[in-house]
Formats: C-alpha cells, structure tokens, sequence
C-alpha cells in the first residue's frame, strides 16, 4: 500500500534541468578542456548526485574542483528561482494530498534553496529533504521519511528523472517511477526494476492508485 510520494526535485517537479545541465557545462568544457558533447555526456552519467560528487567522481584530485563546484553553486543559486515549475506539478500534488498520499520531496539540491523555491511558487508539501554532508537522496532521506511518518519501505514510491535516483531508490528497496526526459525509458530499462514511466508528472493521478490494487 502506497501511502507516500516521494519526488525529486530538479527534472521532476521543477523544469530546472537544462539549465543546470548548461552551467555544468560550460565549466566542464572552460576547466577540463572538454568537447561540449564529451561535458554533457559525463555529467548526464552522474546526474542525481551532489554536484560536488559529481565532480569529484568525475576528476578525482583535479586543482580545478572547487572552483568548479562554488561557480556552479553561485549559478544555481542566482539562476534557479526564475525557473518554472512543470505546468502539472502543483495540480498533481495537490491532488495527490487531497486523496490521502503524503507528498516529499527529496534532492540533491540543498534543501535552504528548496524551501524558498516552493515558498516562491507556492508548492505545498508535507515534507522537503536536501542536500547536506551526511545526509543526501537515497538511504538517509528514505530512512528520515519511514521515522517521520511511521512507514516502511513498501509504503514508500520515489519518482525521480535519473538513472541515479532509480539506483539510490532500489538500493533501498523503494519503488521506482521513472520521468522521461533526460533519460529515454530504453536507458532505464537497463537498470529499473519495475520498469514504471512517466512522461509528465500528472500521470501519477491515475498510475499511484494502481500500485495499490496489485
């Protein structure tokens, strides 16, 4: 029985990742002197995870890191807020909250931006998790939410846009509904386990009450 939500952030509930994507880029290509192509191929292989490791599984001991990542970092804070929302995501939580479901939010982003993001917007939710050393997407907002809200795994299904969060979801035992988009549902297929998509946020409505009829 299904009784929470858990999203992502960026790519999932908010359309922010292809700015994201050309920030991290544009350092790539101007720090690693990488082709544009080569840059937006590895950080799509480790998108979902903090940037900062990102980078570092990138280019391990690389003298350019933390340049890369407090530039990053500025960017997505001077940046992100004039980015939208998906045009479905409020109407779909919203939904979502008034049939029973607790809504979460769970990121990679830290969770100070998160908080004003959906203030800004007017995203209500039952429970926002960021980005923190020692506490990041995956096995500890997981365990936080079972606490929290008196649930186990099972109880639990994460929607997230990357082959990153379908692995941190399964490694934890959580279901996993995949977002189309950055990923195509053949590059999924490799790694997912439920094989569960969807295009456009919205179709939880009618996916969610259908994990709990079988």
């Amino acid at each position: 029985m299904i009784r929470l939500i858990a999203l992502d952030f960026d790519g999932t509930t908010a359309d922010t990742m292809p700015t994201l994507e050309r920030y991290a880029v544009e350092l790539m290509v101007q720090y690693y002197a990488l082709e544009e192509e080569d840059a937006r191929t590895q950080y799509r292989s480790t998108t979902g995870l903090p940037f900062e490791q990102q980078i570092g599984m990138l280019f391990p001991g690389n003298e350019n890191n933390s340049t890369v990542i407090e530039q990053f970092e500025q960017k997505k804070i001077e940046g992100i807020f004039d980015l939208p929302l998906f045009k479905d995501s409020i109407e779909t939580i919203t939904y979502l909250r008034a049939n029973n479901y607790k809504v979460a939010i769970s990121s990679s982003t830290t969770q100070p931006i998160i908080e004003k993001y959906c203030k800004l917007n007017g995203l209500e939710v039952d429970g926002i998790l960021g980005y923190r050393k020692g506490f990041e997407k995956g096995k500890d907002h997981f365990n936080f939410l079972m606490r929290e809200f008196d649930l186990s795994s099972t109880e639990i299904v994460y929607i997230g846009d990357s082959l990153k969060d379908c692995e941190r979801a399964q490694n934890s035992d959580i279901l996993f509904i995949g977002r189309i988009g950055m990923f195509s549902r053949e590059q999924f297929d490799v790694l997912s386990k439920s094989h569960l998509y969807i295009k456009e946020l919205v179709e939880l409505k009618a996916l969610v009450p259908t994990l709990n009829r079988n």
